[in-house]
């Protein structure tokens, strides 16, 4: 750990609690905690100084009892809302990998979906489902662009953390349901395809602990993320949202060494494209551009110049945004649908103003779009054409603490246009306004699991995961009312 980065984190961990933290009747001032000398590797885990708890218990999971519906208008937004999954549940891609399979000589329009079988089709034009790959083992990825075919792995068996195990890589096609082995990959992760299907790209940590100590397998599938709890300093249980910020401060101090590769589809061979002791996350291609890849550090979003971008080769690094203010945070981001910009959830500063933001890879022009609190979303995601964004909202504990936060909205870009455009500089900053419409009530929905949402290929409908039924389903929104 650099002393930069033992002076970071003693500074953070001292720090006043502030925020949510500030609202508990019983917060006070975290202790400072012993960091490392030069050369001396961190403890793990760290030293836990989150603050005090108010959660007496940890919020029940929904059930559900009787049938679960398969079709209904929702009550409070008047939006259709169908339940695409099994009985049995089902789940998605994270929500900026691809899940659909392009129409190609009158085959139609498809989308893929985890279900208990394994790896499943729905076909969008009347939502039926066909099992593709009956391997209930079998790792969903993504969909490729310039084919019809579904990525998957398959993970060895091992008491290690996911991470760790071997995963063999496939790909099938899904008109002639012929699957072949990619790779095999020692360890690490596979996070995305290129766009014209010839380079898979991944990344790997060495050394690493799981998020969550002492758990082999740090994957809760009710949520789909690590199981994420700690106590607080006074014994009592931290809620989900702030026993993950202990784990993810925790993770972020430790360094270990980290590489982003891709493996040629066609041979399999592996080659590394940069190496760093930054937590990486997120790697992606473009959707366009076979040889373009964004891709984030991780960690607290306040401390961690998060977006970075470079070539496929391992050329043009570079940083896609500059902090300009004391606590401004943004991430999760994702390239726009053609390729030419990367989208963000951008915070000036964090929990107070809220915008969608973009940048133009090859301009550098930015566009930042103002959302309400009560819209603030765990991910955002783009209509295929750009006209309309989304977002599958959030609870109380998180970032933004909107008081009426959980629905799935969509937002409108209105331009906010000066009384004297003449005035305006196109080098500065253009401002656009996100007008919301809610589309589903979330009331029900527990957050730990992330909804994850996407536009289906024609804009008609939005796609997304929740737990609102007791069971994680897949569920589809139409965006206009019946």
């Amino acid at each position: 750990m650099t002393t930069s980065r033992r002076t970071a984190l003693k500074a953070l961990l001292a720090a006043p609690a502030v925020g949510a933290f500030a609202n508990a009747a019983n917060a006070q001032t975290v202790s400072a905690v012993s960091t490392p000398a030069p050369g001396e590797t961190p403890v793990w885990p760290a030293p836990n100084t989150a603050p005090p708890s108010v959660q007496e218990t940890p919020p029940e999971f929904p059930t559900w009892d009787g049938p679960v519906p398969t079709e209904w208008i929702d009550e409070k937004t008047g939006h259709r809302v169908r339940r695409i999954s099994p009985d049995g549940g089902g789940g998605k891609p994270y929500f900026y990998k691809n899940m659909f399979v392009p129409k190609k000589g009158g085959a139609p329009d498809l989308m893929v979906i985890s279900t208990p079988q394994g790896i499943s089709t729905v076909d969008l034009s009347d939502w039926s489902v066909s099992v593709l790959v009956p391997d209930e083992h079998a790792d969903l990825m993504f969909t490729g662009r310039a084919g019809r075919n579904v990525y998957y792995s398959v993970t060895a068996p091992g008491e290690v953390q996911l991470m760790d195990r071997a995963k063999t890589i496939f790909v099938i096609d899904v008109d002639t349901r012929v699957s072949r082995e990619i790779a095999r990959v020692p360890n690490g992760n596979i996070n995305s395809v290129n766009a014209d299907e010839t380079m898979l790209l991944g990344f790997v940590a060495y050394g690493s602990e799981p998020l969550q100590p002492s758990v082999p397998d740090p994957r809760n599938r009710r949520f789909d993320q690590a199981e994420y709890a700690a106590n607080g300093p006074d014994g009592r249980p931290l809620n989900f949202a702030r026993a993950k910020g202990v784990r993810m401060l925790q993770r972020w101090a430790a360094r270990y060494p980290m590489e982003i590769f891709v493996i040629d589809i066609a041979t399999g061979e592996r080659r590394v494209i940069h190496q760093t002791n930054e937590w990486i996350g997120h790697t992606q291609f473009s959707p366009t551009d076979p040889q373009q890849i964004i891709f984030c550090h991780e960690g607290p979003w306040h401390r961690v110049d998060r977006m970075w971008a470079i070539r496929a080769d391992g050329t043009g690094l570079r940083k896609t945004h500059q902090r300009t203010m004391n606590f401004e945070i943004f991430g999760h981001e994702w390239f726009s649908p053609d390729g030419k910009s990367v989208h963000y959830d951008l915070q000036t500063p964090r929990g107070q103003v809220f915008w969608v933001a973009s940048v133009d890879l090859e301009t550098g022009k930015r566009t930042y779009r103002r959302v309400e609190q009560n819209d603030w979303s765990v991910h955002f995601n783009a209509s295929q054409d750009g006209t309309l964004f989304a977002g599958d909202g959030g609870d109380g504990d998180m970032v933004a603490h909107a008081p009426d936060g959980k629905w799935i909205v969509l937002l409108k870009p209105e331009p906010i246009i000066d009384g004297d455009p003449m005035s305006d500089q196109p080098e500065l900053i253009s401002v656009e306004y996100l007008r919301s419409e809610r589309l589903v009530d979330m009331g029900r929905h527990d957050y730990r699991l992330e909804p994850n949402l996407t536009f289906t290929p024609d804009g008609g409908w939005i796609v997304f995961v929740s737990n609102m039924h007791g069971r994680n389903h897949v569920y589809a929104v139409e965006v206009a009312r019946p």
